[in-house]
């Protein structure tokens, strides 16, 4: 989704068809007081409008609309977000309480659906999201090439770099699986911080052009094939992959004829930004790069130390 600015100066986050329809349509308001629902009056954030495409990737749109409205939630002093919808709306209302929303009574016929910072729930990893579970104790990198990263990661923006990022399911969506063909067996599980580490495929230095820019959580683990031995067939490794993978069907048929093929679904907690991406002479020059990416096991310590080499606080990954 794009933002952009009416000539009153507030934003809205739009997403086209490739004919310009529009597909989903994103505003907040960033200060509202007043009672709702259940609700006492106080400062919140306010989803003001939320419209879906449902014919069209509904559910990825969607998902990747309320993760913007909870990124300008997370950035904010502000405890709640809320959003109105009406009762027909029950896929959006099944996904919002899918990210932690909960009803809190109505406005007039709409549900009044809040996400709270003093209520939040981490029974799952969406249900928390942006947020980390507190209880986190291990992290990993995830080496992704330049050319799949920046389509796959839309907001994960770098300084002076042209990326090619367009507006693809993948791109729109907050869940990304990754695919992985390891030499050997890898060690990742649900639950898991993952730092993604953009590898820079050009001329130039890889020691300053390949860089941390994203952390994200583990969701899932599914083995698709282990010492060529398969555990999925064809058909079912497409439909596990779905529309949550930047590859093409020639490039997944491809990666399916490797010894080993894992498929792990990431949760897109966040991103560092442009000038904040680290570099990997950073990372090595500090003790936290020191084997292959797929190799390296960080403890809580390490996970806090990346964050604030790429300008995060504890405060902005964990609700004490």
């Amino acid at each position: 989704m794009v933002r952009k600015k009416s000539k009153t100066g507030e934003t809205a986050y739009v997403c086209n068809d490739e004919k310009g329809r529009v597909q989903a349509f994103l505003y907040i308001k960033d200060l509202e007081e007043e009672a709702v629902g259940d609700l006492v009056a106080e400062p919140r954030i306010k989803i003001g409008t939320l419209k879906i495409n449902q014919a069209v990737e509904g559910r990825r749109l969607g998902e990747g609309a309320i993760g913007i409205a909870l990124w300008k939630w997370q950035k904010s002093v502000l405890n709640q977000i809320y959003v109105t919808v009406f009762p027909k709306h029950d896929d959006l209302i099944d996904l919002l309480e899918t990210y932690g929303f909960e009803k809190r009574g109505r406005k007039g016929e709409e549900h009044v659906l809040v996400k709270d910072k003093k209520r939040m729930k981490y029974d799952t990893i969406r249900r928390s999201f942006p947020y980390f579970n507190p209880k986190f104790e291990r992290g990993k990198y995830i080496p992704i090439n330049d050319v799949f990263h920046d389509p796959m990661f839309q907001y994960s923006e770098l300084m002076n770099t042209n990326q090619n990022v367009g507006e693809t399911a993948v791109s729109n969506g907050i869940t990304k699986n990754y695919i992985a063909t390891p030499m050997s067996e890898i060690d990742y599980k649900p639950g898991d911080v993952v730092f993604i580490y953009r590898k820079h495929t050009g001329s130039g230095s890889k020691g300053h052009k390949s860089v941390v820019t994203s952390y994200c959580t583990v969701s899932k683990v599914t083995w698709v094939k282990k010492d060529w031995k398969r555990i999925l067939d064809f058909d079912s490794y497409l439909k596990l992959v779905g529309n949550k993978s930047v590859y093409e069907s020639k490039i997944l048929e491809e990666e399916y004829k490797k010894r080993n093929l894992c498929v792990i679904e990431l949760i897109y907690n966040g991103y560092f930004g442009a000038g904040h991406n680290i570099i990997y002479n950073d990372l090595k020059a500090a003790g936290l790069f020191e084997k292959y990416p797929y190799d390296i096991e960080l403890d809580r310590i390490e996970i806090i130390k990346i964050m604030k080499m790429g300008g995060k606080n504890e405060h902005d990954i964990i609700i004490n």
